[in-house]
């Protein structure tokens, strides 16, 4: 082939070749420039090598292999970018085809790491092994822009490593050009080796191992794939974990890729290696590399932290673009040059930094190797036992309860709550929940909450397949204490780490208990970088007062024990104990809401959030979220400090289960299910991730799935306020009356669930219309939740029961639960309710709703709630007592997005679709009055017991009268029917109304709406 011209090019050298073909040096006889052929193996039938070459067999049989390879390098020709190798064109010599690129002169990457691993150069200059983090952060920055810019044309690589990446020598700098765009998509390529000429390194390497076309559709490409479906392509030590599974793929995957080779530029090792494939890929889904500080200390932790980020496993958590991350090098290079980021760095001049020890050292090490000779056996053999059974951020710990020797009892339980507060501010160590341990504890036929001895702790970390358990203790020496931590495998017996800390007196205890859990979680494996960041000091994440932090463990002991109610005295003194204690604030809050008691939640959520500069990362987060949630009630901002939290604490369960209740209530009833199932994956010993998960499912109207969730909970012998009325609910939607009565009966006598079986009880009397039980019901479970302190609560359910009173026509009963309930505690939901209602009344009593609608105006500017569901929901009430339907229809259009939420914590719903339809009536525009009454039929699972869903059945009725031309007496239309002619009833209608008198057909007789229903049924016949 040598001197051959071929087409316009004439064949200067071979630069090497391989499995995927031939690369050749060659001039352009019309442009007088120096180019790259590349002749492709014949993917035809003939399997000829490049023009005389002779005969061989393709190792690509694919008749249509040459057409996708064409529009390939027609895609990679549209790429114009300095870091990106040019293709200029595509032709054929002789039935093969070739490709024409820029010619490079230089090395690849890999190359460039792997001189002068045994000392210099070959051509003598400076070994570059691992690269400087100047001349390394400048290459990653280009590598990262032509990322952005192939990424930017929907072209994924899919083969990113260093021997795709050319290095070439720009005088004191140096340019980086990304070789073989797509070929990947069409068969994964083998390296080239080529002998370079001169002092120049021109030929191995100097196309990347073969410049490839680049592959991916452009507006000019054809849209079908190029590729195989399912077929995993690249290099396996490269790869990403969806690559590695053989997924869809999109350009977080070159992302991925590109992160292992900037850990090898760091390092000089390659982040996923093994002796096998198997092994390599083990690594790439399962294994974290080994922190790059550690193997390189001139690494800057910027530079760490921008690494793991780029080969997060998870994609979502993982840089979502190029530019993302090529700002973050942007910056880091701004910094290490400006000298801020140079702890671990280079020199402002770029020369190397030297320690001022350096010389000393060079003096004391020839008599120190005598003393390492004599002791290098077992200090080798530690390190290596050591470094085999570092943990992953795959493993599990299990804490026991500290070994206090000292007699004193603030010490119980005080330094474990102090040390897992540590440890659950790394994003690395996953700690065993308490749930789990307690459950654990419960298979092995101990009490839930019984002492974890190191025995007991033992056994619960072998149960539960976690890797370590970690045993604290702390002993006196005169004044001062002695805080010691070690983690050992559950398995084997090893040590894995030891810390110990000594403390000058108890005040400095918590101190001492810091500083050896950040010592330990180093030695287990986190990076640097990750400690440095996550590692808030316990006295200022919780609070310097022993005596405050062990009624706040205490109280968290109790809720896992007897639920938020018992749990609740215990965090109420410890903020009496410590008044700036935020977290302590944030559980009341988190109670507090549990039980619905709206203003007690949200003053603490405000007290907590102003005190919030302190605390740690991850309960920065959890603080955040409830303030939003609880007192501003802001529940998109809510939502957006949750997703926040999964991002920075992937594993946590607690920002899914947040999201999941903060998308029920906004009405994503899919959104909510799909965060309930992460939630129970990362938790399934969670209580409330039962609760909510069941609920999900209700809502979707999957009842025998919500079913067998609370079955499960059953089986796991798991309890919770919350859990049995919800439970009582499903039974109503299915009908299993002797279910009901059981949770009933089950309910009776525990605090916090009576009240709420009683509520739940008084909805389903009331769906039934019979409206006294149910008020007698009301009356009992405001006894119960005020014996209990929870006079919001209270007020709560008398306010639902004035709307149940109102639907039904029994107007003067209605406005005096409403202003009963107002008296009692005017909280955001209580006057939320009672305004509804009174705008309902029908007798002078709109401006009272209107001035609370005001009123709750000014006080929730910001609340989700009041001002998208509430506000609109109240003043169309008010319309509709107005007879303006119109205006009433057109406040209600901003409630439609999340009508389907849950507007309070107690079961209200679809108000709004109700309003509607009574509009519609009023209208007789009986379509559209039918379409709205049928949501509470065909969401069955959200309406639960709500009266109104049973209401909603009348409305269907005179919604179908409507569609026959008849004139319906219904609440708010009092037309005179004298003389009107009246239609027969349609069969749907008159079936509707059978439904709905059948369904009451044991209530109150003196209901003013089952009359009204009785008498326009009679009419029709």
């Amino acid at each position: 082939m040598v001197g051959r011209i071929i087409g316009h090019y004439r064949i200067l050298e071979k630069l090497g070749g391989g499995g995927m073909g031939v690369v050749y040096k060659a001039e352009d006889t019309r442009l007088r420039r120096m180019v790259a052929l590349k002749f492709l193996p014949d993917v035809g039938a003939r399997g000829a090598r490049p023009p005389g070459e002779g005969e061989r067999r393709s190792p690509v049989q694919d008749p249509h292999a040459l057409e996708r390879f064409k529009r390939e390098a027609r895609a990679a020709s549209a790429l114009n970018h300095p870091n990106i190798c040019t293709i200029y064109e595509i032709d054929e010599h002789e039935g093969q085809p070739f490709i024409v690129m820029e010619f490079l002169e230089g090395q690849t990457l890999k190359q460039r790491l792997a001189v002068g691993a045994h000392g210099m150069r070959p051509d003598g200059g400076e070994r570059r092994s691992p690269l400087q983090i100047d001349t390394l952060i400048d290459l990653a920055i280009q590598i990262a822009d032509a990322l952005d810019a192939a990424h930017a044309k929907g072209i994924v690589h899919r083969d990113i490593k260093p021997a795709n990446i050319f290095i070439i020598p720009r005088g004191g700098t140096a340019q980086a050009k990304i070789l073989d765009f797509g070929l990947a998509k069409l068969t994964r390529g083998t390296a080239v080796s080529a002998v370079g000429t001169g002092g120049t390194p021109v030929g191995r390497g100097k196309h990347g191992q073969d410049a490839r076309a680049t592959a991916a559709p452009t507006a000019s490409v054809e849209p079908e794939s190029l590729t195989s479906p399912g077929a995993v392509m690249g290099t396996i030590a490269y790869m990403s974990p969806e690559q590695a599974r053989g997924e869809e793929l999109d350009a977080r995957a070159d992302l991925f890729s590109f992160g292992a080779v900037l850990y090898e530029m760091v390092t000089g090792q390659a982040a996923f290696s093994g002796a096998t494939t198997a092994v390599i890929h083990d690594a790439i889904l399962n294994r974290a590399p080994s922190s790059p500080v550690r193997l390189n200390p001139d690494v800057p932790l910027k530079l760490e932290e921008i690494i793991n980020k780029a080969i997060e496993k998870d994609r979502e958590v993982r840089y979502q673009t190029a530019s993302d991350l090529r700002a973050d090098l942007k910056r880091l290079k701004r910094d290490t040059e400006s000298g801020r980021a140079g702890a671990h760095g280079m020199r402002p001049d770029g020369g190397e930094r030297r320690s001022p020890l350096r010389k000393l050292w060079k003096v004391l090490v020839p008599a120190a190797l005598i003393l390492v000779a004599a002791a290098i056996g077992g200090t080798l053999y530690f390190r290596w036992r050591q470094t085999a059974t570092r943990l992953t951020d795959k493993d599990t710990i299990v804490l026991s309860d500290f070994d206090n020797k000292t007699g004193d009892s603030v010490f119980d339980d005080t330094l474990k709550q102090g040390l897992s507060v540590q440890l659950e501010q790394s994003p690395f160590l996953d700690l065993l929940s308490e749930r789990r341990v307690n459950e654990t504890l419960k298979l092995m036929g101990r009490p839930a909450g019984d002492r974890l001895t190191p025995e007991v702790t033992r056994e619960v970390c072998q149960r539960t397949s976690s890797k370590a358990m970690l045993t604290g203790s702390i002993a006196g020496l005169g004044s001062q204490y002695v805080i010691g931590l070690k983690a050992v495998s559950c398995n084997t017996g090893d040590v894995l780490a030891e810390a110990q800390e000594q403390a000058a007196g108890k005040e400095a205890v918590l101190k001492a208990l810091d500083n050896a859990a950040v010592s330990l979680r180093s030695k287990l494996g986190e990076s640097l970088s990750s400690v440095q960041k996550y590692a808030t000091p316990v006295e200022e994440a919780t609070t310097p007062s022993l005596e405050a932090l062990k009624a706040y463990s205490l109280g968290w002991k109790t809720v896992y024990a007897k639920g938020p109610t018992a749990a609740l005295p215990f965090f109420k003194r410890a903020v009496d104990l410590d008044p700036n204690f935020a977290m302590a604030y944030v559980a009341i809050s988190a109670s507090y809401v549990y039980f619905g008691e709206v203003e007690r939640a949200a003053e603490n959520a405000r007290k907590a959030y102003d005190l919030r500069e302190k605390v740690s990362e991850r309960e920065r987060f959890i603080i955040e979220e409830f303030y939003y949630l609880a007192a501003t009630g802001e529940l998109e901002k809510a939502a957006q400090a949750c997703e926040l939290w999964q991002q920075t604490y992937p594993r946590d369960a607690l920002p899914y289960g947040d999201l999941g209740y903060i998308s029920t209530v906004l009405g994503n009833l899919e959104k909510a299910l799909e965060a309930g199932r992460e939630a129970l994956r990362l938790e399934p010993t969670a209580v409330g991730a039962y609760l909510n998960l069941g609920i999900d499912y209700a809502n979707l109207n999957r009842l025998d799935e919500a079913e067998a969730v609370y079955k499960q909970a059953e089986e796991r012998k798991l309890e919770n306020e919350a859990l049995l009325a919800n439970h009582y609910l499903l039974a109503f939607l299915k009908g299993n009356a002797v279910q009901m009565a059981q949770l009933v009966s089950a309910a009776m006598g525990k605090p916090g669930t009576e009240e709420l079986m009683l509520a739940g009880q008084a909805g389903t009397e009331g769906w039934y219309g019979k409206l006294k039980n149910a008020h007698e019901l009301t009356g009992r479970a405001m006894d119960s939740a005020q014996h209990n302190d929870a006079k919001e609560r209270a007020a709560e359910y008398q306010a639902a029961g004035a709307l149940r009173e109102v639907g039904s026509g029994n107007r003067e009963q209605a406005r005096a639960e409403a202003k009963a309930a107002l008296k009692l505690a005017p909280n955001r939901d209580v006057r939320a309710m009672a305004a509804l209602a009174l705008a309902l009344v029908r007798s002078g009593d709109t401006a009272g709703a209107e001035k609370l609608a005001a009123e709750l105006d000014k006080t929730f500017p910001l609340d989700t709630r009041v001002q998208r569901y509430w506000l609109p929901t109240i003043r169309a009430g008010v319309a509709l007592e107005r007879k303006d339907p119109n205006r009433a229809i057109e406040l209600l259009k901003v409630v439609s997005p999340i009508e389907l939420g849950m507007p309070t914590q107690f079961t209200i719903f679809l108000c709004p679709a109700y309003l509607r339809g009574e509009a519609y009536l009023m209208l007789h525009d009986g379509n559209r009055a039918a379409a709205e009454f049928q949501k509470f039929i065909d969401h069955r699972g959200v309406v639960g017991n709500f009266p109104w869903g049973a209401l909603a059945r009348l409305g269907l009725a005179r919604a179908y009268a409507l569609q026959a031309g008849l004139p319906v007496a219904a609440v708010y239309d009092r037309r005179k029917e004298d003389g009107a002619r009246r239609a027969p009833l349609q069969p749907d209608a008159r079936a509707a109304y059978q439904d709905f008198l059948t369904l009451w057909k044991d209530a109150d007789p003196d209901i003013p709406i089952l009359r009204e229903a009785k008498a326009e049924y009679a009419k029709s016949k």
